[in-house]
């Protein structure tokens, strides 16, 4: 639930006076026996931006056990529902970093883990493939290969036949034309795509990825042209895309039993993997502090830590986005709990609208966002054939809605996408819903949801209609679909 602490000026919290950008990340609360704690308020965390203290400015406890389906009305559509993703973790499997010796020992370790747990809810499963494809296993839904075990039993089950099937289709040889330079490109590029795939589910995900690592640079002489390579920009972009996402990373190093991890005492830089790189993945993320190569116990810590976490975000001036890293400190107040988040951020200057990247994100998932709840319902329009009535109703809870004087505050904005049978789906303009109530209305909205409604003409083509709505406050986002055909 969305909560503006007490004291916060809305007018400057919304940038309506004043040039300030939210600075937003997800947090895990962990006690002395690394279990999250789940009742933590904004007054309990402490933050310093590049050692100066900040103001929690938006604050929101994500449980996954929170979300309820509501009672709907005839013809109500919820995106609230057992067909959608109500949070995630998923295992990347990485065959196109992974040495050819651990792959082996790294898939049976993967299974023995997979066959042991308990549960196998939200939990995800891809390869990335030696020529550089996502191969999904047990993926999202729409990827093709998200059908449950026949009988109800957990997916994990049946690992190591997924996961036997799943190697023996994919290709396990890099191409010989693959030099090192463009495996690390093809890796950038493959953990943004999966960033993507995450980034419609609400609150923290986590990708445990088993990998060898790719290095932070490469020496001269070590692809053609003579010249260095330096990928930090590319993990600083990387790590923009994860942090608009809310996606943490925990790496899982493998090596060929009997040598050495890169960066270890005594052996040599290659340019196969880089344990500091991997440490930098987790820290500019979110991910553990301490990264391990034990793949059981990364996979059990992300599904921990997706039980209970907190989105957090404070207003920085216009001279912060100077384009330099910022250190992050998080820290709680309450004795014995250890607060796991991103250590900095690259303050980047130009960067594109969070608003958009939200948007483009939700268009293309074949299941909802459920961040914010939205329930819908469409009826004939009384201005004629081709024109249909939507109405939606918004969850207040789940947007940032502050007093201001004697009003509430808030700022949405709304897309609606229609779909054909095939081809493109088509986009409206995105909307604005500024919302500016007095204490009768805020008790309406909160009795009765924050109603919408349009006449729409659509095409005979469309099949299907989404909605989009986005918090422009907290950058919360709920989208539903609906038939029309």
């Amino acid at each position: 639930m969305w909560a503006a602490p007490e004291g916060t000026d809305g007018q400057m919290a919304a940038g309506r006076e004043a040039p300030l950008k939210l600075v937003q990340f997800s947090a895990v609360a962990l006690d002395s026996h690394g279990q999250p704690v789940g009742d933590l308020t904004a007054d309990d965390f402490r933050i310093t931006d590049a050692g100066k203290p900040q103001k929690v400015a938006v604050f929101r406890h994500s449980d996954s056990k929170l979300q309820q389906v509501p009672p709907l009305g005839p013809g109500e559509f919820s995106n609230r529902t057992a067909a959608n993703v109500p949070h995630a973790t998923l295992i990347l499997f990485d065959l196109l970093n992974e040495d050819f010796g651990a792959r082996g020992a790294a898939a049976d370790n993967l299974v023995r883990v997979l066959k042991s747990l308990e549960s196998s809810d939200c939990l995800y499963l891809y390869i990335l493939t030696a020529d550089a494809r996502l191969y999904p296993v047990y993926g999202l839904p729409g990827s093709g290969h998200e059908a449950p075990p026949f009988g109800g039993v957990p997916w994990t089950k049946d690992a190591k036949a997924l996961v036997d099937g799943a190697m023996g289709k994919v290709s396990l040889l890099r191409p010989p034309t693959m030099d090192i330079d463009t495996r690390v490109r093809a890796t950038y590029r493959s953990l943004g795509s999966v960033a993507w795939l995450l980034m419609s589910i609400p609150g923290r995900k986590n990708i445990v990825w088993i990998t060898h690592g790719v290095p932070i640079e490469l020496g001269p002489g070590t692809v053609a042209g003579d010249w260095p390579v330096d990928y930090t920009p590319m993990l600083r972009e990387l790590s923009l895309t994860m942090g608009r996402g809310n996606v943490a990373i925990y790496p899982a190093m493998q090596v060929t039993p009997g040598m050495a991890a890169p960066d270890s005492e005594g052996a040599q830089y290659s340019g196969m993997g880089s344990r500091n790189t991997l440490q930098q993945f987790a820290d500019l993320t979110g991910g553990p502090a301490n990264p391990t190569n034990a793949i059981g116990e990364l996979v059990r810590q992300a599904m921990n830590d997706m039980r209970t976490s907190y989105q957090i975000g404070y207003y920085a001036p216009a001279e912060n986005w100077d384009g330099k890293f910022h250190k992050l400190r998080v820290t709680c107040t309450r004795k014995g709990v250890r607060i796991q988040a991103k250590t900095g951020y690259y303050a980047w200057l130009g960067q594109s609208s969070d608003e958009q990247d939200a948007l483009d994100a939700a268009v293309t998932p074949a299941f909802d966002a459920s961040e914010i709840g939205l329930r819908g319902t469409k009826a004939p329009s009384p201005q004629g054939a081709g024109h249909v009535h939507f109405t939606l109703r918004i969850e207040p809870s789940d947007v940032r809605i502050w007093q201001q004087g004697d009003r509430y505050i808030g700022h949405l904005g709304v897309q609606v996408v229609a779909y054909p049978g095939g081809g493109e789906p088509q986009r409206s303009a995105v909307s604005a819903m500024d919302l500016n109530w007095s204490a009768e209305d805020l008790a309406n909205a909160r009795r009765d949801g924050i109603r919408w409604s349009r006449d729409i003409n659509l095409e005979e083509w469309v099949e299907k209609v989404r909605f989009l709505v986005f918090d422009r406050e907290s950058y919360a986002i709920g989208t539903l679909t609906l038939p029309v055909k």
